[in-house]
């Protein structure tokens, strides 16, 4: 049996469920599992919405954000459903409320996914795993509305880098349609997520421009952030979204990278190519993992030692990958 229809079979066989995705959770995550638990109450599921770090704040117009928890109810299910997770430990401190679940479904579109579960929805050539639920949803026969549409055009939009990334795909764009004709608001959603940065965000955007440094002949551009900046601008952990989006954007260098201090002293390190270099193959050797144009890992160290470690990691992939050669595979989004 496919593996769509075997999730399909557990949930139209349970009455309870956990949905749950990464720690430090984008667009694509959180529009991925919001946009399926609403569906899953619809069919008369109890949920619980589950990930270990907070929403993000230009994501909490999405319906039901402030019911996700960081922490498991009493209740314990038989089913749970992981979406846009590259592997259960992505899970965080969830990661055991989860395995320990009698069923368990992995739904992603990583192309370095550490499959888990009995039940692995896995498709990398999906642009993002909101492409995989809406599917799901289509299969569990629950119609579209508004909410539902709006969550899920979110994980599309925001992985496709706005429909402009290489992973944009026909089916993207035909599942966007789709959800435009039910209901999602595409001029409202993108100013939501793009457009109504906070202050202390910008600022903290700023602190990080200013530090913009170049490597290994203008192959590789980095940007780093400690805690202190974060005390100083008012800004918190979710204010770096999209910040290495803008190291990105300069023409010329193949890799991007940021360094930012997270509260417990380790370093989360976010990975961006130009197409021409697998990141998410440097990520894999810190234990990370993500797509080949984005990835991203978590190490222990100062700011310093870390750099240090991943810009050894990137020139020796750089010496060995020879000449910029463009790939047409990759996402938007690290986790």
């Amino acid at each position: 049996m496919p593996a769509r229809d075997q999730a399909i079979e557990l949930i139209r066989q349970s009455k309870d469920v956990f949905v749950g995705t990464h720690v430090r959770p984008d667009g694509d995550a959180l529009g991925s599992l919001l946009g399926l638990s609403l569906a899953l109450e619809k069919a008369g599921l109890r949920v619980a919405r589950l990930c270990a770090d907070p929403v993000p704040g230009v994501y909490v117009f999405l319906e039901k954000s402030d019911q996700m928890r960081a922490e498991p109810p009493e209740w314990r299910p038989q089913l749970g459903l992981v979406v846009d997770c590259d592997g259960l430990a992505r899970l965080g401190p969830l990661t055991s409320s989860f395995a320990s679940l009698p069923h368990l479904v992995d739904m992603d579109h990583h192309a370095s996914n550490q499959s888990f579960g009995q039940v692995r929805l896995i498709d990398p050539s999906a642009g993002a795993c909101a492409e995989i639920v809406h599917d799901l949803i289509s299969g569990l026969g629950v119609p579209l509305d508004e909410d539902i549409a709006t969550c899920l055009y979110t994980g599309v939009l925001t992985d496709t880098g706005r429909f402009c990334y290489p992973n944009t795909t026909a089916a993207s764009l035909r599942i966007a349609a789709e959800l435009v004709a039910a209901g999602a608001r595409p001029g409202f959603i993108a100013r939501k997520v793009y457009a109504e940065n906070s202050i202390a965000a910008t600022h903290l955007l700023g602190v990080a421009l200013s530090r913009l440094a170049v490597h290994l002949g203008e192959q590789v551009v980095s940007a780093a952030l400690t805690r202190a900046d974060f005390t100083a601008t008012g800004a918190v952990s979710a204010d770096t979204e999209g910040i290495i989006d803008h190291l990105r954007a300069i023409g010329g260098p193949r890799v991007a990278l940021l360094f930012v201090q997270l509260e417990n002293g380790e370093v989360r390190v976010s990975l961006r190519s130009d197409g021409s270099v697998d990141v998410s193959a440097i990520a894999l050797g810190f234990r990370g993992g993500g797509h080949a144009m984005a990835a991203g890992c978590t190490c222990a160290g100062s700011v310093e030692q870390v750099q240090r470690q991943v810009l050894s990691a990137v020139e020796k992939w750089l010496s060995a990958s020879g000449p910029a050669q463009e790939s047409r595979s990759g996402s938007g989004h690290d986790d």
